[in-house]
């Protein structure tokens, strides 16, 4: 008989960080539903207010989540908001626990990773997490739909991406997506995302290079040579 036991697994686990000046919660969420359902209804979201937001917009903001059918596993941020996680029912995620230590000088000056890049063989089936920490991904062969593939660099694929690609995850903002047959479920580069209905039709199973327009904050599409 196997006893339990407790092993190192990643999963996505993104922070939700609100500002307390920024537009309201509910209406930026339901946008953000709108742009990647698929995405919205599977992440698994720890939330951080501002220091400045009161007991009450806290809850609210929670109701909201609970709602619109997103995984909200935690709070964190300010120590004084661990009263309302206990009140509510939330666990509290002590930001000194992060382990995500913030870049050196000389990383943000080049703004990219500091390793060769991560060879992965194909193809990636359905419910595997394939993630390049500080280097470009490279993926010989297909990427199936359910499957989730990210880098802090770029991310090439010799092969059908079907599933989720993103690129730039820690905030390289320059980081690419390269792909011979575009099909995704999902796509992301540098924390700014968009589902498989806002990608061109004429794109679609396509030679496809992703980047991020800086200035508008928006994908940009085109057709590899």
């Amino acid at each position: 008989m196997m006893a339990p036991r407790i092993r190192a697994n990643r999963y996505s686990v993104m922070t939700l960080e609100w500002p307390k000046n920024s537009e309201p919660l509910e209406l930026w969420l339901r946008e953000q539903c709108a742009k990647a359902p698929a995405l919205m209804q599977e992440i698994a979201v720890v939330l951080k207010p501002s220091p400045e937001h009161e007991s009450e917009e806290i809850q609210a903001a929670v109701e909201s989540l609970d709602q619109l059918g997103i995984g909200l596993i935690g709070l964190t941020g300010d120590s004084n908001h661990r009263a309302v996680a206990d009140e509510i029912g939330l666990a509290w995620l002590s930001p000194n626990n992060v382990t995500v230590e913030p870049p050196s000088e000389q990383e943000q000056e080049v703004n990219q990773p500091r390793e060769t890049a991560l060879v992965v063989e194909g193809p990636i089936r359905s419910g595997v997490q394939v993630y390049a920490k500080d280097r470009d991904l490279i993926v010989m062969g297909q990427v199936s739909e359910g499957a989730e593939i990210m880098a802090d660099g770029h991310v090439h694929v010799y092969g059908r991406c079907r599933g989720r690609v993103a690129a730039g995850v820690s905030g390289q903002t320059n980081a690419e997506i390269f792909c011979l047959t575009f099909e995704p479920e999902l796509v992301s580069l540098a924390g700014t995302y968009c589902g498989s209905d806002q990608i061109p039709e004429n794109l679609w199973s396509a030679r496809v290079r992703v980047g991020l327009d800086e200035n508008s904050q928006k994908l940009t599409f085109g057709l590899m040579g």
